[in-house]
């Protein structure tokens, strides 16, 4: 059976990572956010496959290659992320991010793309009665501080859902 594709939401813009932290948020399509809500809900009552659900960092751009981050959703405002593992959606390594940011390079400057499953994040969310929002908050958070001579720009963040049904 084919899969369908479709946005949940995306930032309105992009942002730096400087320092130990950043944020952005994601706003959600109504529709969309409802009908992974109801294959959540049919997983409860025996569905086998419910929505899968993925995040993008698109056109990440830098020079500092060592840098890692951890990628948290709705961690809970002055709130340590690190004590939300169940927000935690994954991690991201910046490996060959100058030679992907350089406008003379193979990437013309684009930077890379990172796809990350959210779906055990939503989930928890929706299990929480949390997702019924009209946006998620993305929380970014360095392994070590990123030095504001060497900002990390993210050009956008989107959310697509992924189902066997349209």
């Amino acid at each position: 059976m084919p899969e369908h594709v479709e946005l949940l939401g995306a930032s309105k813009g992009g942002f730096s990572l400087t320092g130990s932290e950043a944020s952005a948020s994601v706003h959600l399509d109504h529709a969309v956010r409802g009908r992974v809500s109801s294959s959540l809900h049919g997983m409860a009552g025996g569905t086998p496959t419910p929505d899968r659900v993925f995040l993008n960092l698109e056109n990440v751009r830098g020079s500092n290659d060592a840098t890692a981050f951890s990628v948290y959703i709705n961690v809970p405002e002055g709130e340590d992320p690190a004590k939300h593992p169940e927000l935690k959606a994954g991690n991201v390594g910046l490996f060959g991010l100058s030679k992907a940011s350089a406008m003379d390079g193979p990437h013309a400057g684009d930077g890379l793309t990172f796809v990350i499953e959210i779906t055990h994040v939503i989930d928890t969310l929706h299990l929480a009665g949390a997702l019924n929002v009209n946006q998620l908050h993305v929380r970014l958070v360095p392994n070590r501080p990123v030095p504001d001579a060497k900002p990390i720009t993210i050009g956008h963040i989107s959310i697509f859902r992924q189902s066997q049904t349209p």
